[in-house]
């Protein structure tokens, strides 16, 4: 009976790490945990979130796959727009209807935030196209 033995030497490095889908769904749950965290303890979406947003979209640049490295420069606003539809919800912000109170909770929560979630875009792309060009 032959066995099959597979060395690291002949893994591709490109297949190593976070997939597409993973990325973008661990990312956004991680993104989650920490605006929940920052919404029990301050009350608020505040400097907590902002600062995790970066940190959760580096380390996901940092675990994706090369093949996948398209994943890493999406992950940071796809992940900020999931956290603040769901629990970024908890966070009071009163403009009168459900309806109108959601739009200007959106709009609000995207553009306060729009320099952190640019940021974060712009360093996890640097650092996913980076490792993706010493790839051979």
């Amino acid at each position: 009976m032959a066995s099959t033995q597979v060395d690291l030497d002949e893994i591709a490095p490109a297949s190593i790490g976070w997939t597409y889908p993973g990325v973008i769904i661990l990312t956004s749950a991680a993104m989650m945990v920490v605006m929940a965290l920052d919404i029990i303890f301050t009350g608020d979406i505040g400097i907590f979130s902002n600062v995790g947003l970066v940190v959760v979209s580096l380390i996901s640049a940092m675990n994706v796959r090369t093949a996948d490295y398209q994943a890493a420069i999406w992950v940071a606003p796809i992940a900020w727009l999931f956290s603040l539809l769901t629990v970024g919800q908890l966070a009071p912000m009163r403009g009168g209807s459900f309806l109108r109170e959601q739009v200007l909770h959106l709009a609000y929560g995207l553009a306060m935030n729009a320099w952190w979630i640019l940021g974060a875009t712009a360093l996890s792309a640097g650092v996913a196209i980076f490792r993706r060009g010493r790839q051979p």
